[in-house]
């Protein structure tokens, strides 16, 4: 097992949580610490516990007036009207008690992962307590108050002068990590996701390249509903591969949202386990290829948090620490503590059965859509290398 990764946790990042009947449920980093733990993965030297964000430092990114009212409004003294202006108090984003502090940790943690990374104390460092990608400056949006990525961006760039490659595999596309960026040249985002003609939020376009000096810096891969493992795994390797190429970045930071899979119930796509068994090996490689081994994981999206999410994660640090004891049946420790606890039937082997879902009639025309897709996504760094050799 290596000792050069870091996972980041505590208990109070089960804190944010908008009703008990919200699909954001952070339940699922318990799942999946527990699940490493009965996998004999994981160890107390390990795991690391997120400090609170300052102030100053959402202010990297965030609106000091959007701060504000995210403190009061877990106050109870943000008015009605006032708060749907920023976002909050909405059916995606409900108000809850505290809310200011509990985001403000989960911050706080991908800049714990940032900072272990950076000065050398890990390789790799994970915390899916991160990844609320929707996050604008002024305004929450999507489950996600504070956006802990697009701050850790800033903190990199300014902090340690890092050009940064955001990768983002969740189902929905990564927005507000984009929007943040847009315009800069030392950040590359990628951002592989449903196409927004049938999910939120709706943007994510092949088009959607940047602006002023960072056009060239966005690339979007919207792949389309009901795509399948090989073709999802066909565009996330051949985008990442050349991105990485054409930036060449000093730090990898990866959002890994664990909800293209076929039984997540807010999605349409048709993967299964198999996407998350590669996402992870290919981050690695390409973090140890150009950045020195600089990887920093956070979490995002995923729904079913019983059948899904532990797995899909816990195999995110089974990457990380290079151990492979991921394949055949789950521990059956791991079944008996939550099978009472959870409304369905708990998976008992590391990947899917065959026959998950029923056959998908246009499975050649979403793969040749898809196909397509990457193909304009990377046509301008795909000219530009022909250009330079000619």
């Amino acid at each position: 097992m290596s000792d050069r990764s870091v996972f980041v946790f505590s208990e109070e990042l089960l804190n944010y949580r908008f009703s008990s009947h919200h699909p954001f449920n952070q339940m699922r980093l318990k799942l999946t610490l527990d699940l490493l733990r009965k996998t004999g993965a994981i160890e107390d030297q390990h795991i690391v516990a997120p400090r609170m964000a300052t102030d100053e430092e959402l202010y990297l990114v965030h609106d000091p007036n959007f701060v504000n009212a995210v403190k009061l409004a877990g106050q109870g003294k943000l008015k009605g009207d006032t708060a749907e202006g920023y976002g909050l108090g909405t059916e995606d984003t409900p108000i809850f008690a505290n809310m200011h502090e509990a985001s403000a940790l989960l911050v706080g943690g991908t800049l714990t992962a940032v900072d272990q990374v950076m000065n050398g104390q890990a390789e790799h460092a994970l915390h899916l307590g991160g990844g609320l990608h929707h996050g604008f400056r002024g305004k929450a949006s999507g489950f996600c108050i504070y956006n802990d990525s697009s701050v850790a961006i800033k903190y990199l760039q300014e902090k340690y002068n890092a050009r940064v490659l955001y990768v983002d595999t969740d189902a929905h596309h990564g927005d507000g990590v984009q929007w943040s960026f847009y315009d800069d040249p030392d950040v590359c985002t990628l951002s592989i996701h449903e196409t927004g003609r049938y999910l939120f939020p709706g943007t994510g376009n092949v088009n959607e390249r940047g602006q002023g000096k960072g056009y060239g810096y966005s690339f979007n891969i919207p792949v389309d509903a009901f795509t399948e493992d090989e073709s999802w795994l066909d565009a996330y390797r051949t985008a990442l591969t050349e991105v990485a190429e054409f930036f060449k970045p000093d730090v990898i930071l990866t959002q890994n949202g664990a909800d293209a899979h076929y039984l997540d119930p807010l999605t349409h796509l048709s993967s299964t386990m198999k996407i998350y068994r590669e996402i992870p090996k290919l981050a690695h490689e390409i973090a140890h290829k150009y950045c020195g081994g600089k990887w920093i994981a956070v979490g995002g999206g995923g729904y079913d948090i019983w059948r899904v999410v532990p797995r899909a994660w816990s195999l995110i640090w089974l990457e990380m620490i290079e151990n492979s004891n991921s394949y055949g049946s789950l521990p059956q420790d791991w079944i008996d503590q939550w099978k009472d606890k959870a409304p369905v039937e708990l998976p008992r082997e590391w990947d899917d059965p065959d026959g998950l879902y029923p056959p998908i009639p246009r499975k050649p025309e979403i793969t040749e859509k898809n196909a397509q897709t990457v193909e304009k996504a990377l046509y301008p760094i795909r000219t530009s290398k022909k250009s330079e050799t000619v």
